[in-house]
């Protein structure tokens, strides 16, 4: 027998639901790892080559570890050439296999003392996360652009970062595209200028979000005034 509830839920005789979870078989529990500390803000310096479907970055990290002594982080990064880490502008030993950046500071990090971690890399056609968008035989008109998905962890496939949704942190993006083009990312546009043959739009977002939340376009647009 089995008795009804509120909301005529019918419960078995120990208590327990006779409905199952919505979970798929064969799912298993997923947890956020654990923090090595907050990150305060990432600070992403883009080149972008249209063209060839690349991308030229540094991404810079400012971290504040909350455990005494660590002396082991790891990012997630998927499919980038990593070719330099840097802490507090000192060069770091670090591996790599493809999906994750193991880096090993010089020194024991000390808790409550923010550091900024740099990472210099190199993206050619990234599987997610970055788009290169190009005319193709069968669509010879498609425009040129980049855009980013990043939700919820596909992030790490266009810039190293602590890649799940419960680390929040401000954001900035610099990014240098070919003349004609615009880039439009998180935030404020706080400055605008022209090197050489290419334009530089920095944005700056100062509220806190997730990660996967970091939005970058590039294309040719139209720009126009709303109607209220």
């Amino acid at each position: 027998s089995s008795d009804l509830n509120l909301f005529g839920v019918g419960y078995g005789v120990d208590g327990e639901s006779p409905y199952r979870s919505f979970e798929l078989p064969g799912a298993k529990p997923h947890y956020s790892p654990d923090r090595p500390g907050q990150v305060e803000h990432i600070f992403l310096d883009l080149t972008m080559d249209l063209d060839r479907g690349q991308c030229q970055g540094i991404c810079q990290i400012r971290l504040t570890p909350i455990r005494e002594g660590i002396q082991h982080l790891t990012l997630d990064a998927v499919q980038q050439d990593i070719q330099g880490v840097l802490i507090q502008g000192q060069p770091q030993r670090f591996d790599y296999d493809g999906q994750s950046l193991q880096i090993y500071p010089q020194e024991p990090l000390p808790a409550g003392e923010a550091i900024v971690i740099e990472i210099h890399y190199h993206l050619d056609r990234p599987q997610r996360g970055l788009y290169f968008i190009q005319p193709t035989p069968a669509d010879p008109q498609k425009p040129v652009q980049v855009w980013t998905q990043g939700e919820d962890e596909d992030s790490r496939y266009w810039f190293p970062c602590f890649d799940y949704p419960g680390q929040l942190a401000t954001s900035e993006i610099r990014v240098k595209v070919p003349a004609g083009f615009q880039a439009i990312a998180n935030g404020e546009l706080i400055e605008w200028c022209q090197e050489g043959e290419h334009l530089v739009y920095h944005w700056l977002q100062k509220q806190m979000h997730p990660t996967y939340l970091m939005t970058l376009v590039v294309g040719k647009f139209e720009i126009g005034r709303a109607h209220v």
